[in-house]
């Protein structure tokens, strides 16, 4: 089985941190998060998968490689222009051939049941089947089933009878014969193939399935996602951090070449590669970028904290923002 996972995209509401990396490869318990997504694709059989890139490219190739090591054979799409979630899968629809594939958001961590959800697009004779959250988030488009699982609307098209309501899990098994409906160019899934299909009485299935599922929308979002994931709300320390004794350290994750200094705080935040927390210095619900410095006597709370190098000519989504020596504090919102 072959798989499309989309990482194209520019992660504008994930700025600041999403100016330093693509969305899909930012760290996620220390480990880029296209790591786990191809682990789990590996894991119910699609080896063979094409990424899409588009922002930050180097970002993605160099998390990646080709995919040896995470099980998987990789190969890389590159946009000039961002396709969208069907253009991006019609660039390489001679690729794909004629077997039902996997198509991902990159940007989201899911611990889905893949296995279930091609066994049963398989038995199912529907031309897609799409993993559903039992548990509808008004900030997705709904999408409503009957009892047999057959889809009947989607974001409210066609208009549909009574049903069960589900949120789209953004992780799709696909006939690739549908993408040769699409034109040239950019495109959507959903707007310019699914819906169009329901119109037209085509059968496609929505399979509810349970598990983690978390979007980064927002930086705050992709602090809470990894501090919920964390085993009994301990921390996670990278073997390769330094963390002193005497530093307190509570809920959170430290990656590799991290310091965190005797005298210092850290609580439910997040540090990336490389950062550092000076003695005496208190931070809490932040999340500390590669170079990141918080110095002694400092207390950084519910901020991203960053090199003022990174956001040099360029907007952090309108954020506030704090400047203190050669480092960026933005509000995280």
């Amino acid at each position: 089985m072959k798989a499309v996972v989309l990482a194209a995209g520019f992660g504008l509401r994930m700025r600041p941190l999403t100016l330093l990396r693509a969305k899909p490869v930012l760290p996620v318990l220390n480990r880029p998060l296209l790591h786990r997504t191809l682990r789990a694709l590996a894991h119910v059989g699609a080896r063979d998968v094409v990424v899409n890139l588009h922002h930050l490219p180097e970002t993605v190739v160099s998390a990646l490689g080709d995919g040896r090591g995470l099980g998987v054979r990789v190969r890389y799409s590159r946009e000039r222009e961002i396709l969208g979630t069907g253009g991006g899968p019609k660039a390489v629809r001679d690729w794909l051939g004629r077997e039902a594939f996997l198509l991902v958001n990159g940007d989201v961590l899911f611990d889905l049941d893949l296995r279930r959800l091609v066994a049963l697009h398989r038995a199912s004779g529907a031309r897609a089947t799409l993993a559903l959250r039992p548990d509808p988030a008004r900030a997705y488009s709904p999408v409503v089933t009957d009892r047999r699982g057959r889809i009947l609307a989607i974001a409210g098209r066609p208009a549909p009878s009574q049903g069960t309501t589900s949120m789209f899990a953004s992780v799709h098994v696909v006939d690739p014969e549908l993408l040769d409906r699409l034109p040239g160019g950019a495109s959507d899934s959903v707007r310019d193939l699914y819906i169009p299909l329901l119109a037209e009485g085509v059968w496609l299935q929505g399979v509810r399935l349970r598990g983690a599922w978390y979007d980064f929308g927002r930086p705050s979002l992709y602090r809470d996602a990894q501090l919920r994931l964390l085993p009994g709300g301990r921390c996670l320390v990278d073997a390769k951090a330094r963390v002193s004794r005497g530093a307190l350290l509570r809920r959170s994750v430290v990656g590799a070449g991290a310091r965190v200094l005797a005298g210092a705080r850290v609580e439910r935040s997040v540090l990336w590669e490389g950062a550092r927390v000076e003695a005496g210095a208190r931070v809490a619900g932040s999340v500390l970028v590669d170079g990141a410095v918080v110095r002694g006597g400092q207390r950084a709370e519910r901020v991203v904290v960053l090199p003022a190098a990174a956001l040099a000519g360029v907007s952090a989504a309108g954020a506030p923002l704090a400047r203190h020596g050669d480092m960026v504090w933005v509000d995280i919102l």
